[in-house]
């Protein structure tokens, strides 16, 4: 029995971006409701914001700090860093599937005041940036010129994954009509955006 040729088996020819792009994209995603989707792209963004460069890959553990303002993603846990402080350790984190980042956040997080005031700033700017009246989607981050190649690459996967989410679960008349001020205030009925 002869084995199938692959018609480009060393990939010549192909753009790295169109292949990054296309491997962040999953056919796999669930409908999700308004709070979700907002609880999703707070806590992706968040992310997003961290400074990193490395590609996350789904399944693996990363570890999210908050060092003198600046927030950053690593590889590495806490109790790793023996005599080094990589700064305030607030959550673990690790890449969905659907390219939505879920965290779990340390206990007691919210008694470190550092931690807590650039949280509740956190919040306070991205409730600030949705509360208009401009359709959602055209505020997803499908591309960010500010963001790093991979950070960029994921905000653009994320940017697909809350459009296909909110798509499968209102249809896509009601998400082209969707303002960011609406899906804002009725995500915000049922949750915080993070707890």
């Amino acid at each position: 029995m002869s084995r199938p040729i692959k018609a480009n088996p060393q990939g010549k020819g192909v753009v790295g971006i169109l292949v990054d792009l296309q491997a962040q994209r999953n056919a796999n995603i669930e409908p999700k409701d308004y709070s979700q989707v907002l609880a999703d792209y707070f806590t992706s963004s968040l992310i997003y914001l961290a400074n990193y460069n490395f590609k996350p890959v789904t399944g693996v553990d990363y570890y999210l700090y908050l060092k003198k303002d600046t927030w950053q993603l690593s590889l590495i846990e806490p109790h790793a860093w023996k005599n080094y402080s990589y700064g305030d350790f607030f959550a673990r984190c690790m890449l969905n599937d659907d390219r939505t980042w879920s965290m779990q956040t340390c206990e007691n997080w919210q008694q470190n005041i550092t931690l807590k005031n650039a949280i509740e700033d956190l919040q306070h700017d991205f409730v600030n940036s949705l509360n208009n009246n401009e359709k959602f989607l055209d505020q997803l981050p499908f591309y960010q010129q500010q963001l790093n190649y991979y950070q960029r690459v994921g905000a653009y996967a994320l940017a697909c994954s809350l459009r296909w989410s909110l798509s499968r679960q209102y249809g896509d008349e009601q998400l082209n009509r969707l303002s960011a001020k609406k899906l804002l205030i009725k995500g915000l009925q049922k949750e915080k955006l993070l707890s």
